[in-house]
């Protein structure tokens, strides 16, 4: 891969020891002889100069997560289009994105600098939220795209076409529509499978529906699907957990694979497989302790 010049710092703001370790870690990119720029509040929470997204992506060779995966998600969304590799620098409860802890920074920065790192590609969606023939909003998502009731316990109608096929037609909570990074996510506590992440396609995983026969389904990443909603109270589109649309009776998401992927930066050699065992083991029992 190409050398690295000029870092991109993208941090969980929100948290003062991040901060304070994000300023630990410029002082080791300046020892380094690397350019570092942030964006939006990222910038300011650094001292840094505020720049706009386009000239942050236009800018960097390679983006620092310093956080967890949710802060590797919001990372994802701000370079999507981009093609910039995100190395994530764990900070957060799981990390399961990330490919680094943080006392390993320094220890893989010379490898990193010199190129000597793949990039690992995985697929985003997007999806176009409709009230008739009004574009309500277009989001996409690293993770998924989550479709739920509104705050009090009553089910939502959730009716599924892909192609203009009808898939399904059932009363619940939601549905989750994922990617196989996202299938890990909110999609497995809902019964979801786990889908290797370099697979092409996406799925869908009902939350508690009201029947016997309603499963989670894969599809192909080239299909697209429609979903319309009925219910007597707002609904919720939720981005990667972080974004959401109001949603109302009759309104219609329609989701596709992106036309960009994400990008996320590789330094060792350890599988999918030996990451999800180590992280949700390790980290899960670390939890509890």
């Amino acid at each position: 891969m190409r050398a690295v010049k000029t870092v991109g710092l993208v941090l969980n703001y929100y948290k003062n020891e991040n901060v304070a370790l994000a300023l630990e870690m410029l002082e080791i990119l300046k020892r380094h002889k690397l350019n570092y720029l942030a964006f939006g509040e990222d910038a300011k929470a650094l001292g840094l100069e505020e720049l706009s997204a386009d000239e942050f992506c236009r800018k960097v060779d390679l983006v620092m997560v310093i956080g967890g995966d949710g802060t590797l998600l919001r990372a994802a969304r701000i370079v999507y289009g981009y093609e910039i590799g995100i190395l994530g620098i764990n900070r957060g409860y799981l990390g399961f994105l990330s490919e680094l802890e943080i006392d390993e920074f320094e220890q893989y920065l010379d490898q990193i600098v010199s190129g000597e790192y793949h990039m690992e590609r995985r697929t985003m969606l997007e999806a176009d939220a409709y009230r008739g023939d009004k574009l309500l909003a277009q989001e996409v998502a690293l993770n998924d795209m989550v479709i739920t009731k509104g705050a009090l316990a009553r089910l939502i109608d959730i009716k599924v076409k892909m192609n203009d096929t009808q898939v399904e037609n059932f009363l619940g909570d939601g549905l989750i529509i994922a990617t196989p990074t996202g299938s890990t996510g909110y999609s497995l506590s809902a019964g979801g499978p786990i889908v290797y992440p370099n697979l092409d396609v996406f799925l869908t995983a009902p939350i508690c529906p009201h029947s016997l026969t309603v499963r989670p389904i894969i599809f192909p990443s080239d299909c697209t699907l429609e979903i319309t909603i009925a219910t007597d109270m707002p609904g919720m589109l939720t981005v990667d957990g972080q974004q959401g649309v109001e949603l109302l009776n009759g309104d219609k998401i329609v989701i596709n694979r992106a036309c960009y992927d994400t990008y996320l930066v590789k330094v060792k050699n350890i599988g999918f497989f030996d990451v999800m065992h180590d992280k949700f083991q390790k980290t899960h029992a670390d939890k509890f302790k």
